[in-house]
């Protein structure tokens, strides 16, 4: 940062200008200090460019674009200007010390850390894929490290990706990158360059964490950076064994061949939070992250400051009383012992509610409503170990997930600002949390910019969190009064969050809701005591997924009971027996649901409250017959005994065209097709058959929900979002466009129409739809028990006996 120039503004819009960041020949940057003297980041457009009336389009799509980023791991345009005189936008200010600073102070990072950085800057760049955008100038210098992970400020505004072109100075649509060893290979051949170019810069950028040096810098290949860029191999020197493959697969020279930034994330599996980076790089960067308004250090050939000259923060702010122009030198090299505070600097009580520069962990505490700047808490998504070779990632891009073909790679959107300038000191946020893959980008887009326009100064800010671990810390999050105002939760856990009084009682407000619309086993899900205390978002029932053609071959049709499926799977077996192969069913011995699904058909149960505790019932009649049953439906596939519930090898297995039908939720039929496309015209799907002819059989519904946290300060715009999704209209799209089984009746036409799983789902729930027990304690460990010891060949009752222990144990537990 350096203080303002004779030329530079004093202010731009409503915000005052502070010191100069950088300058491109695109536009240059400013810190500034909006009305409440929040620090801002303000971008001026060059006067000349503003003049050219396709720049001016352009730079209008791209800033309608870049406000439905949700702020996760990224900057969130505040403001902007897009058809007056002088062109400008203003986005959130990212404290803390870029890559570059901390490498040169601290030293490169160990792998953990690696593997964080690699996982949420691909993640932030797919973001901006998936919006048409791209980085375009992803270097060590335009990193920033925050305490719970990384930050990828740059909104790749003015150089989307459609086309972009590059000069020979490394211009990307006038933008100049610092370091030509942190180019992609199009960008210094001067040709078209897209979002694989930042693919390719972001295996540079990881190179110089874990190294110290880029892949190109080192002198001991002949030419020129830009040549080795272009022609020579990298040097990946110190990089972890773990992560050298995924490196060398990012900076291979052909744009097409290298990963995309889901994949990424996927191989990379870093676990963002406050233990991300070593404990003395920590603890600097909490101490620079506390101090918004300190200049960063001067990078290598700049000048340093001047005394007197550098820039004040605003009268107003939290250490404009501490600022002291003095000259800032570039600091030695410090030792970790001695770089490592005593603890970080508290955030004064005194703050102002709009201030969005407080720790995260203090939004709550003080008493205001200053919320975090980060979503991510500490999330486990657990280690990838990768193997040795390129050809082993080519094998890893193959995939055996048994999730769908990845959803786009921008998570869900939305710090939304109304599309015309704002004043941001009247702007506050509603933060929602969800979990990836749960519904596309652009549908949670809308609904931010829907919300935005009737939330009277209240914006949606969205925060994708990772599923590994999320239940845990979201429960941190809240007790720790730093979690979000409205968040995703697991059926199975909403009684144990209103246990602990984490979670606001909605029955008051069941009337915006249409609560008599919903399935009667989605609304018992969600009743606790009585009282109803989340908003049910999409159902997850085990239906029959069978091959068409399988059936026909040995001549069977659509069971309409249990007793006709039973012959015709006998019939399946029997017509296939020559094909070691072949499954005439295939069910996980894991399948804890189909389990449940079995007892309940039976007329048995799985608990029964007595007061305030849980007894189990897996022991009565009809619960042992239908863990007997369940018994004889795993038989038809032994090799599937140990199988978990959710086990990519599910997948897989039916993938290859051998399985006549399998039971599974309706991720099943998207996940097979993606694997096996040619499956897509003979795969079907029907309830699993129940006793009485033409009636399904009884199965558990599992799925997700909204809820509010009890301790948010806008419960009433909370409400707003929950009866906002609760409309047909809103309920359709998600059940569409996210692919999902929606909770209600009257949908039947909005669930997507090429998974036929959805349909036999929506038939299964009105009729033999059970709620699971809604105890604090609930696992699926009780059934997963009896599954494994009755597989066994233990004696149903002494499995049932063991299982009901669990229960007992577990069921009446409160997480207070």
């Amino acid at each position: 940062m350096r203080p303002l120039h004779d030329e530079d503004p004093s202010s731009v819009g409503a915000y005052r200008l502070v010191g100069r960041l950088g300058e491109g020949t695109t536009a240059r940057t400013y810190l500034g200090a909006a009305p409440d003297d929040t620090p801002v980041v303000v971008r001026v457009i060059r006067a000349d460019l503003g003049r050219d009336p396709a720049f001016r389009a352009r730079f209008g799509e791209e800033v309608d674009a870049a406000r439905r980023l949700p702020g996760l791991g990224t900057a969130v345009i505040l403001d902007a200007d897009t058809t007056g005189r002088q062109l400008w936008y203003a986005t959130t200010h990212v404290p803390g010390p870029t890559l570059a600073e901390t490498v040169r102070r601290h030293g490169p990072l160990p792998g953990h850390s690696l593997r964080v950085l690699a996982g949420e800057l691909a993640a932030a760049l797919g973001r901006l894929h998936a919006l048409g955008l791209h980085h375009g100038r992803l270097d060590p210098s335009s990193v920033l490290l925050g305490p719970d992970g990384p930050w990828l400020p740059g909104l790749g505004i003015a150089h989307g990706s459609a086309g972009s072109s590059v000069t020979a100075d490394g211009v990307v649509i006038g933008t100049v990158l610092d370091s030509p060893g942190f180019r992609s290979p199009e960008q210094v051949r001067d040709l078209t360059v897209g979002p694989p170019s930042d693919v390719f810069s972001l295996g540079s950028v990881l190179v110089f964490a874990a190294t110290g040096a880029g892949p190109f810098d080192r002198g001991g290949a002949a030419g020129s950076v830009a040549d080795r860029v272009a022609e020579g191999d990298p040097e990946l020197g110190d990089v972890p064994a773990s992560l050298r493959t995924l490196i060398a697969a990012c900076l291979v020279k052909d744009p097409a061949l290298r990963p995309a930034p889901e994949e990424v994330v996927r191989v990379a599996a870093g676990t963002p939070g406050p233990t991300w980076l070593p404990a003395a790089g920590a603890a600097w960067v909490a101490e620079r992250v506390a101090n918004p308004w300190e200049p960063p250090e001067p990078m290598p050939g700049s000048e340093p400051y001047a005394p007197g000259t550098v820039p004040a923060p605003p009268p107003g702010s939290a250490t404009a009383a501490d600022a002291e122009p003095a000259p800032i030198p570039t600091p030695a090299p410090v030792p970790a012992e001695a770089a490592t505070p005593a603890e970080p600097p508290a955030a004064p009580e005194t703050a102002t509610p709009s201030a969005r520069t407080d720790a995260p962990s203090r939004a709550h505490r003080s008493g205001t409503r200053a919320k975090p700047r980060r979503g991510f808490l500490a999330i486990a998504a657990g280690a990838a170990v990768l193997g040795g070779a390129v050809a082993a990632w080519a094998l890893s891009r193959g995939g055996d997930s048994p999730k769908a073909a990845p959803k786009p790679p921008a998570p869900p959107p939305t710090p939304v600002a109304s599309a015309g300038p704002s004043t941001p000191s009247s702007v506050q946020e509603l933060t929602v949390w969800t979990t990836e893959n749960l519904v596309p980008t652009a549908l949670l887009g809308d609904l931010g910019l829907e919300f935005g326009k009737r939330g009277a100064g209240i914006r949606l800010g969205s925060r994708l969190q990772s599923r590994a671990g999320y239940t845990q810390a979201l429960e941190q999050a809240l007790r720790a009064g730093r979690g979000p105002d409205v968040f995703e939760l697991d059926l199975s856990a909403v009684a144990r969050f209103k246990a602990a009084d984490l979670i606001m009682d909605l029955t008051p407000h069941q009337s915006r809701f249409d609560t008599n619309t919903w399935f009667p086993a989605v609304r018992a899900s969600v009743t606790s005591a009585g009282r109803i205390m989340a908003l049910p978002l999409a159902a997850n029932v085990p239906v029959v997924l069978y091959d068409r053609g399988l059936f026909q071959a040995a001549q069977v049709g659509v069971p309409t009971d249990r007793v006709t499926w039973v012959a015709d799977l006998e019939k399946l077996r029997l017509a296939n027996a020559s094909n070691p192969d072949y499954r005439a069913l295939y069910v996980p011995g894991g399948a804890w649901p189909i389990l449940a699904s079995c007892v309940w058909e039976d007329d048995g149960t799985i608990a029964v409250q007595e007061g305030d505790a849980w007894r189990g019932t897996l022991d009565l009649p009809g619960s042992v017959e239908g863990a007997r049953f369940f018994r004889h439906l795993q038989s038809y596939a032994p090799d599937a005994i140990g199988v978990a519930n959710d086990d990519p090898s599910i997948v897989t297995r039916v993938a290859k065209g051998n399985v006549a039908s399998a039971i599974a939720d309706s991720t099943l039929y998207d996940a097979v097709v993606a694997s096996n496309p040619a499956l897509r015209a003979v795969l079907g799907a029907f309830p699993i058959p129940g006793r009485t002819g033409g009636k399904p059989a009884a199965v558990g519904v599992r799925g997700t929900v909204l809820a509010v946290s009890a301790g948010s300060l806008f419960k009433e715009a909370a409400m707003d979002l929950l009866a906002l999704i609760a409309t047909e209209r809103w309920r359709s799209r998600i059940a569409t466009d996210g692919r999902l089984v929606p909770v209600r009746t009257g949908l039947d036409r909005a669930v997507p129409p090429d998974n036929p799983m959805i349909p036999a789902s929506i038939a299964a729930l009105p009729v033999g739809g059970r709620a699971f027990p809604v105890a604090p304690g609930w696992s699926e460990r009780p059934l997963t028990e009896l599954s494994k010891q009755t597989l066994a060949g233990a004696d149903p009752l002494a499995a049932a006996a063991a299982a009901n222990t669990i229960v007992a144990r577990e069921f009446g537990v409160s997480p207070a």
